[in-house]
């Protein structure tokens, strides 16, 4: 097992402070226990008498608290894209643990990328896409899920959340590999499986979503746009890392965690690699506000955006930064990371 020599208690904060205000959607409690019933109807709760098997008990759910994370990271969603994306993230933390359980913890290599390869097909950019008869409460889930997601959106946007899906499916499964050959990854490969497993892109979708406003499309392959995502998505997933840590080492027998990585590196404990983490996600979050702030004025004028375009990008930044405090606020608060959550 890959346990740090320094076992101190869990660190339960990030220990980041990021700039940017933490706001809820008015919303909020219409969520709670529409929450629950969709869970129940796509057979992810073990009480429901279709799917006994499920993936959590009632309680397990609520402890992840997807509701307040959905109000906080989507303060400005309507009504309607609230509540979906609500159901994404069920969904996101419904694949994860049950493929934790059904094959990381079996170290079910070859289950574990059979199962990933055929929920790609669920979801493609064209929503009236064939698919398979869903067999499980993940399997249903999506099918359920990714027409209501898709209708309405632009192909940029269903192109680009389908494509993080499929990145995020197939992460779990090379995490697999990981954990199968008994090897942490070295930091660069781990930044670059980070972004696949946190379902990262995902973020820039949602974030679309809530404010109504896509980045334009004369900008998205620019150099200015390629690196603010991805100084985006390490924030997001960067800061999972340490109060993730005693869930994912001590109850999932995971390996692909930073603080290994950084174990790996320098030596020492939890403390000093938590130290270390939070100075590569201070060091992200300057990059993607320097991006912002400099770099986006400057391409805007070399592309000669609109004036609708610019506030178009400046709606969805607003949004992007709502998204990482309300998510970093969530790590801090959520009972998910405390004690042994896979334990019922």
């Amino acid at each position: 097992m890959h346990k740090l020599a320094d076992q101190t208690p869990v660190i339960g904060a990030t220990g980041v402070s990021l700039p940017y205000e933490v706001r809820v959607n008015p919303h909020l409690e219409v969520l709670h226990e529409e929450c629950e019933i969709w869970a129940r109807d796509m057979g992810m709760l073990r009480t429901a008498p279709s799917l006994p098997e499920g993936v959590w008990k009632p309680d397990r759910l609520r402890m992840i608290a997807v509701p307040e994370l959905a109000a906080k990271i989507a303060p400005d969603a309507k009504a309607a894209d609230f509540v979906l994306i609500n159901h994404a993230l069920v969904w996101i933390f419904a694949y994860d643990d049950y493929f934790t359980s059904a094959f990381k913890k079996h170290h079910d290599r070859k289950g574990g990328w059979e199962y990933a390869r055929r929920l790609c097909t669920f979801i493609q950019p064209d929503p009236g896409h064939p698919i398979p008869e869903p067999t499980d409460a993940v399997e249903r889930g999506l099918a359920d899920l990714w027409p209501r997601l898709a209708q309405g959106r632009s192909f940029s946007w269903r192109r680009d959340f389908s494509q993080a899906i499929h990145e995020f499916l197939t992460g779990a499964a090379l995490e697999l590999e990981n954990i199968c050959d008994d090897r942490v990854p070295d930091l660069i490969e781990f930044i670059g499986l980070r972004r696949r497993t946190f379902a990262g892109g995902t973020g820039a979708c949602f974030a679309a979503m809530a404010t109504g406003a896509e980045i334009p499309e004369t900008l998205r392959e620019t150099e200015v746009v390629t690196s603010l995502l991805d100084a985006f998505i390490d924030v997001m997933a960067l800061g999972n890392e340490a109060v993730s840590y005693e869930m994912e080492i001590n109850d999932e027998g995971e390996i692909n965690n930073l603080m290994l990585v950084l174990r790996d590196i320098f030596g020492g404990g939890l403390e000093q690699a938590h130290k270390i983490a939070t100075g590569l996600i201070e060091d992200r979050v300057r990059r993607f506000d320097q991006l912002v702030e400099v770099k986006l004025p400057q391409i805007a004028a070399e592309v000669r955006l609109s004036p609708s375009e610019i506030e178009q990008m400046r709606v969805w930044v607003r949004g992007a930064q709502s998204y990482l405090s309300g998510l970093y606020d969530w790590y801090d608060n959520t009972p998910r990371y405390r004690g042994n959550f896979h334990g019922a």
